[in-house]
């Protein structure tokens, strides 16, 4: 958080003023003017003192600071790329860079991206792809993979080897494979092994998995070991293009599935487990944005409501299924042994048509969280003008 080397099109502070509490920043060119109370600044304060140069965690104590927390001394240094606070009663000095300071932002995205939203027509004209070879030789390749994912909702990795080994090292590119029920890495025929229907030849239905987790499996992979058989042909869907619809054209129905927490179970009592969860099919983040789909059917636990916010239930979740079973929004294509899907499984649903013959499917589930820690990393490095080798 303290200065570098910048360019002439980074941020520069021209003035320093005290108001009350307060410091505000007015800045070079047309940014707005900034505010920050001594408290926040002295908390954030980013000496080896105050905070550990290697983890960046917290060292002082917060709620040591005084409570007549004043200044000595505001000065702008570097050029304008550093503010220096000398404090008092304290004996403290603290140096906060430009570039940090111009960068804060109220409720930021954790993870900004541009998202398409899509249908079937438009996904099909650029599908999100990149080559095994690359991905697994190029961070640079996982980087643009994973900002397709961001962006689309999932990528194809082609040319994977049909193997094993093939959809570990996949999986090893992007993140830390995710435990759970079924395992960490699985690879299952139509041989009912767990108790979901995805362990059957039968057809599934539109779904996002883990709805009976507190915390589903943010994204998902699918890879194609074996296709020997007819049908089986697989079904993409963007999931925050049907809400986006809904919040334009079924208003009503669209908040009653913000509001009402579903329930979803899985159970295998003879392996001692019955999971249960429940969220909103729609689930939203703190500024109204959507944040999540949660929607499976055949996982849904008997639940009562009110019969007047029943019937509005059974109404929008109607409206949302008609949607989801309109072919225009479904990209249909047979996973066939080459290609690997990884899909965000907070956004897309995924279905499956039945099948007849021999059919092997591998993959894992991955964190959330992980994923787009090592999606921020890479960015990171790429600003950085690190090289985009493999590591």
């Amino acid at each position: 958080m303290t200065a570098a080397a910048a360019g002439p099109d980074a941020p520069r502070i021209e003035q320093a003023r005290l108001r009350g509490d307060s410091i505000e920043l007015r800045w070079s060119g047309d940014r707005a003017e900034q505010r920050f109370t001594l408290l926040w600044l002295r908390d954030h304060c980013p000496c080896a003192t105050c905070h550990h140069p290697e983890t960046r965690q917290r060292l002082h104590d917060t709620f040591a600071i005084p409570q007549d927390l004043g200044t000595q001394e505001i000065a702008i240094e570097d050029a304008g790329q550093t503010l220096r606070i000398d404090w008092a009663p304290q004996q403290h000095s603290s140096r906060y860079a430009a570039e940090f300071l111009a960068g804060l932002q109220v409720d930021p995205e954790v993870l900004p991206v541009r998202r398409r939203l899509w249908d079937a027509m438009t996904i099909a004209r650029d599908v999100p792809a990149v080559r095994y070879e690359a991905l697994l030789s190029h961070d640079e390749a996982v980087r643009d993979f994973l900002e397709r994912v961001e962006s689309d909702g999932f990528a194809f990795v082609e040319g994977t080897p049909a193997t094993p080994e093939a959809t570990k090292a996949v999986a090893a590119r992007i993140a830390y494979t995710r435990e759970t029920v079924f395992g960490g890495y699985y690879d299952f025929t139509a041989n009912l092994e767990y108790k979901d229907t995805a362990y059957t030849s039968l057809a599934i239905g539109a779904h996002t998995d883990g709805t009976y987790s507190f915390d589903a499996p943010g994204y998902q992979m699918f890879h194609c070991l074996a296709a020997e058989c007819t049908g089986g042909e697989n079904v993409l869907i963007d999931g925050f293009r049907i809400a986006d619809l809904m919040a334009r054209e079924y208003r009503d129905d669209y908040q009653v599935l913000t509001e009402i927490p579903v329930v979803g179970q899985y159970l295998e009592h003879e392996r001692g487990i019955h999971l249960m969860a429940r969220r909103p099919v729609l689930r939203l983040n703190s500024r109204g944005q959507l944040l999540q789909i949660s929607y499976n059917n055949h996982d849904r636990a008997p639940f009562l409501l009110p019969p007047e916010r029943e019937a509005a239930f059974y109404r929008a979740l109607g409206t949302f299924v008609r949607l989801l079973r309109e072919p225009r929004f479904q990209y249909r294509r047979r996973l066939l042994p080459g290609s690997v899907l990884v899909f965000d499984n907070w956004r897309v649903l995924h279905a499956r048509d039945a099948y007849t013959g021999y059919r092997r499917l591998a993959g894992v589930y991955l964190n959330k969280e992980d994923v787009e820690s090592r999606l921020r990393v890479l960015r990171m490095r790429a600003s950085a003008g690190a090289p985009a080798s493999a590591q």
